[in-house]
């Protein structure tokens, strides 16, 4: 029989690990509602507490890391949820996940890896359907672990779907390929969730495919099917001169770098091909820009004219984020997020589903409040318009 002081001592352990999960999840929980009711003011539509609210920054809270260990067990291999270049993901509690830098990049590195000042004053962002918040920092001798909302169970980076639709991953196999609805819920979410960021403040910094997660469900009857709602959560922001030691600890990123980087995601989504250091653009903006017919550079051909008018839309939004040398000539993530939001909302109505799942109060049917890259020129009273024609 097993001895009973081993008994003992294994269940205080576990007792201890539970309450340590439960401690952790309830002093971020609080941390998120006193963070979201600190940002009322500003979502009531008040210019003037809006930017209060942004003038008393509230940085990232630090959690100690004996906390974080005892809520993952020890970072024991069986909480292990995900894998990445620079990370190794553990459940971390309910809705929290902690992202645990691989320990030989922070010992490998002559200062240690900390996190610079950019990251330890990073805002702490409202929640969004679209955004897998970073919540707190904490760190230790040769650790430095993020505590992140969790993503739904079962959500798979874009870049591996794109990847799987090209035949080039293994990762997704059984995944079904996006079809032209689904990336465009996953555009419309992505941008979404970058425009928010962007409101609040905070520039991601490196917008890439491998940073945004798209959610899988079961269907019925055992397949897969895209969920609509909610699709896309922009992962990692805020992170460019932790990750990228090349570009220094003090990167200064800028809400249009997010813009053209956002350009080129929209490129690898429409043709189906990888950026390839630029090369997808010098390919495919002469293209968009001769206005002969995006059929040209999509991977997948529409299913109809009004469809192909649709991808016509967010190639042409494309063309302004990427096509703009002039970072200030590019159009801000608010108005990319609308555009995609109606072709995300035309795709609903084109099967008849609800349409919804984008920005409270955004109707869709409003064409007066629409960017002038989705009306005909004749119409549009919009400075985006400019931006969005091919230039003579």
């Amino acid at each position: 029989m097993p001895d009973h002081d081993a008994i003992v001592a294994a269940v205080h352990h576990a007792f201890l690990a539970t309450a340590a999960a439960a401690l952790l999840a309830l002093a971020v929980a609080l941390f998120l509602l006193w963070r979201k009711r600190r940002a009322l003011p500003a979502g009531r539509g008040s210019a003037a507490a809006a930017a209060t609210s942004l003038a008393a920054v509230t940085p990232l809270p630090v959690v100690p890391l004996a906390d974080v260990e005892r809520a993952t067990d020890g970072f024991h291999p069986s909480r292990v949820i995900g894998h990445g270049r620079h990370f190794a993901v553990y459940a971390a509690g309910p809705g929290l996940a902690a992202k645990r830098m691989h320990p030989h990049l922070v010992l490998g590195d002559p200062g240690g890896r900390r996190f610079p000042s950019g990251v330890r004053s990073l805002a702490a962002v409202p929640p969004h359907q679209n955004l897998a918040a970073i919540v707190a920092l904490s760190e230790g001798p040769g650790e430095r672990v993020l505590l992140v909302e969790r993503a739904p169970l079962g959500a798979l980076r874009l870049d591996t779907l794109l990847l799987a639709g090209a035949g080039e991953d293994d990762d997704a196999r059984g995944v079904p390929s996006l079809s032209w609805r689904h990336r465009a819920a996953v555009a419309a979410g992505a941008a979404r969730g970058l425009a928010h960021l962007h409101a609040h403040g905070v520039v991601h910094g490196r917008v890439r495919p491998c940073n945004v997660l798209v959610t899988v469900s079961s269907g019925a009857g055992g397949g897969a099917r895209w969920r609509d709602a909610a699709a896309a959560m922009v992962t990692d922001y805020g992170l460019a001169g932790f990750l990228d030691r090349q570009r220094g600890d003090d990167v200064d990123a800028r809400a249009e770098d997010d813009v053209y980087m956002f350009g080129a995601v929209l490129l690898e989504m429409l043709t189906g091909r990888r950026w390839d250091g630029g090369r997808l653009a010098e390919w495919a903006l002469p293209r968009i820009r001769a206005g002969a017919g995006v059929e040209e550079v999509l991977d997948v051909a529409p299913e109809d004219k009004a469809e192909a008018r649709l991808l016509g839309r967010v190639a042409r939004v494309a063309l302004a984020c990427v096509g703009n040398v002039d970072g200030r000539s590019r159009p801000g993530m608010a108005e990319v997020a609308a555009i995609l939001s109606d072709v995300e909302a035309a795709y609903r109505r084109r099967d008849g589903a609800p349409v919804g799942g984008y920005e409270e109060g955004d109707d869709g049917d409003d064409e007066g409040r629409l960017s002038g890259c989705l009306l005909g020129s004749s119409r549009s009273v919009h400075k985006a318009d400019i931006l969005l024609r091919p230039p003579v």
